[in-house]
């Protein structure tokens, strides 16, 4: 009897060992392993826009969202990685991708610590080409108008029809 007791333990052990196990690898990565993922995807494509970009934003915004729900946790990581990510785009010629990661670390990070990170961010920023939102307009061919014509844009007339004409 003694016998059938000893191997009833083992492989019972074995079985929650095993359970175990399997619960282990059905955990979800990291947040910081799955915006690595998604980074390295988005740097892979190539592209500068789409879903690899889309999810990597948002793999970021998860990983810095539970990162701020640590009572004390610095953030450095965080912070260091916008920059990274922000050159690398730049690298690959997404000036728009590179200035949505330096302004992100411009707003989510003020605290006194991440001075010098910030300062970075501001200098990144002045080597960008200006973005297509505040890009100056395009100058006109022709010469530019003096005068009260400068000063005030011409409009259109507007021609209406008379009443009669209806």
């Amino acid at each position: 009897m003694s016998g059938a007791v000893s191997s009833v333990i083992p492989s019972s052990f074995a079985v929650a060992l095993a359970l175990a196990v399997a619960g282990c690898a059905q955990v979800s990565q990291a947040p910081d392993s799955d915006y690595r993922q998604a980074l390295e995807n988005a740097l892979v494509t190539g592209r500068c826009d789409g879903t690899a970009i889309d999810r990597m934003w948002s793999a970021y915004g998860r990983w810095y969202a539970i990162a701020s729900s640590i009572a004390g946790h610095r953030m450095a990581d965080e912070a260091e990685s916008l920059m990274r990510q922000g050159q690398q785009f730049q690298t690959i010629g997404c000036p728009a991708v590179a200035r949505a990661s330096y302004r992100t670390v411009l707003q989510r990070f003020p605290q006194d610590d991440f001075a010098a990170l910030r300062e970075n961010a501001r200098a990144a920023l002045q080597t960008l080409p200006p973005s297509v939102a505040s890009a100056p307009p395009a100058a006109s061919a022709g010469p530019r108008p003096t005068g009260s014509a400068a000063e005030s844009p011409v409009l259109p007339t507007l021609i209406r029809p008379s009443s009669s004409a209806i």
